[in-house]
């Protein structure tokens, strides 16, 4: 028996001054830096160079949710453009909803304990159960989009690679023919104290400072990456049901593979090895045509990616990151590249690198301005917190 091939039928993404897919492929085109400086963001009131949504999530979903997060709104956005491009209504099919996220809930959280600790208890909603639960992002995704009743839905949780975790899961669901169609996907609201207090005791943000002096991928001048908030989805179907319904195939997931580090939870693999083995993973005998990369600016992260690239692709092949357009949305990073890599094929061009002097870079083929050549396959890694490594290969043909 033929084994099954998972299809990318539908993509929507809401990110910083991205409100659709046809916005982002723009974006990427043109090198649009999407950043904002937010003022009093710091513990001084410093302020900090960020990926905000100014729009009301609320007003995309097209009537008020009560009770949702913000993570949950983000995320009915970017599925809602996502169905809608795989021209999917009330599907009479198997279905899992897959959503990753580090930050949901995250704001609303600090918010009730706030009103709690300062003697507002009569403030607090009676929805705070829902408001402050990770789960209410896959669940609410799944709802409001009347795809929950009778189906799959998760919700993951491991760092910045649940995104990709999320495609990873899908394609194994497909694939084993236990769902017909996936909608993966991630969201993050990382703009809250909590996450910001943390990297800034890292050291890993930069205060006060004007955009394009932090959040430069591929430099070793730059060891600070650009918080951005953010969702991405993906549809996913097995390439039978897809071509039984007549949908546009936008990309084949020919290949992934994910795994763990191992260490503690506190530290990373300093030598990114076990990254390289989902790259070899994924990869197999496939020609690659250029690699999506993870590199946000961190040092060990880039040069990591810098490092198994080269040995496993050598000097020829090209690798690009976009966190100089779009910064770092965390788990919805890696869903954006993704897309990222459909819009690649879909219209014939390597996205570049910006925001960076690519200091120490010089022996690597990273892309400096938008290259437009013939594309087949791309390789797309991610990895975070916890010791979650992954990679993905989108390609043209199955």
């Amino acid at each position: 028996m033929e084994k099954m091939k998972s299809v990318i039928t539908g993509f929507g993404i809401k990110f910083p001054n991205i409100q659709n897919s046809l916005q982002f492929e723009q974006v990427l085109r043109n090198g649009i830096c999407t950043h904002s400086i937010v003022p009093g963001l710091g513990p001084h009131n410093e302020s900090l160079v960020c990926g905000i949504i100014d729009e009301n999530p609320e007003a995309w979903t097209g009537r008020k949710l009560r009770g949702y997060p913000r993570a949950s709104l983000l995320g009915i956005a970017a599925a809602k453009e996502a169905l809608e491009h795989a021209k999917i209504k009330a599907p009479n099919a198997r279905v899992a909803v897959i959503m990753g996220t580090t930050t949901s809930s995250l704001p609303e959280i600090e918010q009730s304990s706030q009103l709690y600790r300062n003697d507002k208890f009569n403030k607090i909603s009676p929805l705070n159960a829902g408001l402050t639960n990770i789960h209410s992002l896959s669940s609410g995704v799944a709802n409001y989009l009347g795809l929950g009743a009778g189906n799959l839905v998760f919700t993951l949780t491991d760092g910045c690679a649940s995104g990709s975790d999320a495609i990873v899961l899908g394609k194994t669901l497909l694939e084993n023919g236990v769902v017909d169609v996936c909608i993966a996907g991630a969201s993050e609201t990382p703009l809250c104290d909590a996450a910001i207090a943390s990297f800034a005791k890292q050291k890993s943000i930069k205060f006060n400072a004007a955009i394009g002096e932090t959040g430069n991928p591929f430099s070793s001048s730059c060891n600070t990456f650009v918080i951005s908030e953010g969702a991405a989805v993906v549809v996913m179907e097995t390439e039978q049901h897809a071509m039984k319904e007549n949908k546009t195939i936008y990309g084949y997931i020919t290949g992934a593979a994910a795994n763990n580090d191992g260490e503690n939870i506190h530290s990373m693999n300093m030598q990114g090895t076990h990254l390289y083995e989902t790259m070899v993973q994924a990869v197999g005998s496939k020609k690659i045509t250029y690699t999506n990369s993870l590199a946000l600016g961190l040092e060990v992260q880039d040069r990591n990616e810098a490092k198994n690239h080269m040995q496993l692709f050598g000097p020829d092949t090209p690798i690009t990151s976009i966190k100089g357009m779009i910064g770092h949305a965390f788990s919805s990073s890696g869903v954006a590249q993704v897309i990222a890599s459909l819009l690649s094929l879909q219209h014939s061009f390597i996205p570049a690198t910006t925001l960076s002097d690519f200091k120490g870079y010089e022996h690597v083929n990273i892309v400096k301005e938008t290259q437009f050549c013939n594309i087949q396959h791309i390789a797309i890694t991610s990895h975070g917190y916890g010791g979650n490594n992954n990679t993905i290969v989108i390609s043209k043909e199955g």
